[in-house]
């Protein structure tokens, strides 16, 4: 009975190998050829967890589980394919460690003094050199512009790309022409399952709430809290944990480390990241500090890389620079570098795959600088005038013929001439309104969801 036992589990443990990005139980269940009931299944992976031999992430629906001998390849190790196009002799040097079996690696926990000895504007991740060439092919404008000018001019084309790259980091299967179809026309592709195309469409939300709100967002709780939220609603199994700082442990698969699981401790980390964040002059270092610490604290249930992918974006959104699409990036060198900086606080491999991935990204969306007549310069112009109506249109739950003569009127008091231009683009904005868009409005989350439920 024992030895079937543990052939059983052998053949769990074999099936994980195969997929490095983990499997729900369901999944497994599927794909074993003995018969087992789902409770029995359940006992055998904990005991699997126990033994150091499977690896688990997430809670409830969200649990999926990840062989510890997945990340050696089958004991060929990661560097098989990892891209010497990306990492330098050092960096993949750095990475060798890879292929020490992952049993056989140190285990590690978090490290506060990766954080705390950083000094803001003194501490350094990315060199000067680096910061002035990524500079000079990320500009987009000669004069200073209004924050978010240059991502809304390519917001569309942004929307597709960093929606296909982020969720391809994390095993989605969506094909960037099925992405374009699901975020321009809302067609979900054939085959796939609920989860990739939520990641997707989360994605897009997420996005355009950075894109809309640029010049309103700050680098705090708040911003990154809001932004979770958008990239993990409907993927996590209690609604409640979206947006908030986790109170469960986490596991983080193909890895040695560990991260915190005091709730306390993370918050107050998880603010200090971003005060710190707040600090930093340069945007580009201010992005990369951002993804690498986002990442390394874990300091949600889970979407930790998706939240810190997007909120390193954000400089870039402010000041007008080329966004960040990871696009080309492979899911090997993504972990790799990942790796090396959760197991060995290490950031060079990760800094020089982001620059690559920067270049990468500026080559596509052109190098040509745009003039201000090329852009809608009255949206721009009464952007704060519409905000504050919307906000009033909100507090005052009007719709329909009320809300248009409220902003009618509302141009007649604040001088704006161009009434019709100015009311059709307000109701346009307030018919796509939502809770990862209101910073700005004056309005509650609470307020908007009345104003939504009020609606005839």
């Amino acid at each position: 009975m024992g030895s079937d036992i543990e052939q059983q589990n052998n053949e769990i443990v074999d099936i994980l190998d195969k997929y490095p990005e983990g499997l729900s139980r369901g999944q497994i269940s599927g794909k074993i050829i003995f018969s087992i009931n789902d409770k029995t299944l359940q006992r055998r992976l904990a005991a699997l967890v126990d033994e150091n031999r499977v690896a688990k992430t997430g809670e409830r629906k969200a649990t999926r589980y990840f062989s510890l001998n997945a990340s050696t390849g089958n004991n060929r190790g990661h560097l098989k394919d990892i891209s010497a196009q990306v990492f330098s002799s050092i960096s993949l040097k750095t990475l060798k460690f890879l292929d020490i079996p992952l049993h056989a690696r140190e285990r590690v926990s978090y490290n506060r003094d990766f954080l705390d000895s950083y000094v803001p504007n003194q501490s350094q991740y990315v060199p000067e050199k680096v910061r002035k060439q990524l500079y000079k092919a990320g500009k987009r404008f000669d004069k200073a512009l209004a924050a978010g000018t240059y991502a809304r001019e390519i917001c569309q084309r942004l929307l597709i790309d960093l929606s296909y790259n982020s969720s391809r980091l994390e095993g989605n299967t969506y094909s960037r022409l099925d992405t374009q179809k699901l975020v321009e026309e809302g067609i979900t592709a054939e085959g796939k399952v609920h989860e990739e195309t939520v990641m997707i469409m989360n994605h897009k939300e997420a996005i355009l709430f950075l894109v809309e709100n640029a010049q309103d967002i700050e680098l705090n709780s708040l911003t990154i809290r809001n932004l979770h939220h958008l990239l993990s609603q409907d993927l996590l199994a209690n609604p409640g944990d979206c947006g908030n700082i986790r109170s469960i442990e986490v596991n983080i698969g193909q890895s040695t480390y560990k991260p915190l699981n005091n709730p306390h401790l993370l918050k107050e980390l998880f603010e200090l990241i971003l005060l710190k964040a707040r600090k930093i002059k340069d945007s580009f270092e201010q992005s990369f500090f951002l993804l690498v610490h986002l990442s390394y604290l874990q300091a949600f249930e889970d979407v930790n890389k998706r939240t810190s992918r997007l909120s390193c974006n954000i400089p870039f959104i402010k000041e007008n620079l080329c966004p960040l699409s990871f696009t080309d990036v492979s899911r090997d060198d993504y972990t790799a570098a990942l790796l090396a900086m959760y197991e060995k606080n290490n950031v060079e491999p990760m800094l020089e795959l982001y620059a690559w991935a920067y270049l990468r990204s500026c080559e596509q969306y052109g190098v040509v600088k745009k003039s201000l007549g090329e852009i809608d310069a009255f949206r721009i112009q009464y952007r704060q005038q519409r905000k504050e109506v919307m906000g009033l249109v909100v507090k005052n739950g009007l719709h329909g013929k009320k809300a248009e003569d409220y902003i009618e009127n509302f141009c007649e008091q604040n001088g704006i001439d161009e009434t019709a231009k100015f009311t059709a683009m307000t109701l346009a904005d307030l018919s796509t309104l939502h809770a990862g868009a209101i910073i700005g409005l004056g309005i509650t989350e609470a307020q908007l969801e009345a104003w939504l439920s009020s609606k005839p």
